[in-house]
């Protein structure tokens, strides 16, 4: 193999914890050659957050090495809607992956062409309104990830994909785009910042929905670690199956 595209969030690390195991897994494959891309669904973290974090736990990456999913919906809305108003619901991260673009924002739903949700903590019954508004004044709706839940150091909790329900289920309608993990913008990006092919290419992490089935639709190798959502008892490990199953990056090891 010749690159990885490597999930954060249960994989390398929990909220502020190193995963036992992420640090060696990464020298691991940096020192047999490959070439690395991290890769979150994130999008309350900028990249150079996320950069920051790995930092602080021993692992060093460049801003360029890193791709999140408020990242990846900034770019895509802005080459796909290069004229639109656009409003967010959201974290600032994802204010601020947009402000790196020439995208124009908005406050008032009825002035959005396009309506971005990424995962809102403060997520409440006028957000909800909000985005039901933009969707009937005639936005497009695109979502920066539909994940469900996300691993934390004190347990689970809600992803991104919890308000795109509530919003959808309120407009009726389903997005009609998601930029993350598995879906194709994501992968553009990811296969274009390495530069590889993908059969030369793995992708590793935790959550066989995104991380798997992202490696499935492209054509990667899968590598599923089992430090995050899933553990060997899981029925996802039968119904939707990795190439490999690992207990950390560290047992890459084995793989190389």
């Amino acid at each position: 193999m010749e690159s990885a595209i490597i999930d954060l969030d249960g994989t390398v690390y929990r909220s502020q914890t190193v995963i036992p195991g992420a640090r060696e897994g990464i020298e691991l494959l940096r020192d047999a050659g490959v070439d690395i891309v991290f890769v979150t669904n994130s999008s309350t973290k900028t990249r150079e957050t996320c950069q920051e974090r790995l930092a602080s736990l021993g692992i060093e990456a460049s801003v360029d090495d890193i791709l999140t999913s408020a990242s990846v919906t900034a770019t895509y809305v802005s080459r796909e809607y290069p004229t639109a108003t656009v409003s967010t619901i959201g974290s600032t991260a994802l204010d601020q992956e947009f402000a790196h673009t020439d995208t124009k924002l908005t406050a008032d739903p009825a002035e959005a062409d396009v309506l971005v949700v990424g995962k809102d903590r403060s997520f409440d019954f006028q957000t909800l309104t909000h985005g039901l508004r933009a969707i009937e004044s005639g936005a497009t709706f695109i979502g920066t990830n539909e994940d469900r839940k996300v691993p934390t150091d004190t347990g689970t909790i809600p992803g991104c994909g919890a308000l795109l329900a509530a919003i959808g289920y309120a407009a009726d309608r389903d997005p009609d785009q998601i930029c993350g993990k598995p879906h194709d913008p994501m992968i553009e990006v990811s296969l274009d910042r390495l530069g590889t092919d993908p059969a030369d290419c793995m992708v590793i992490g935790d959550n066989p929905e995104t991380d798997i089935e992202m490696g499935r639709r492209a054509g990667l190798t899968t590598v599923l670690v089992l430090t995050g959502l899933v553990d060997r008892t899981d029925r996802r490990l039968e119904a939707e199956p990795a190439d490999h199953v690992v207990d950390s990056l560290e047992a890459l090891s084995s793989l190389l």
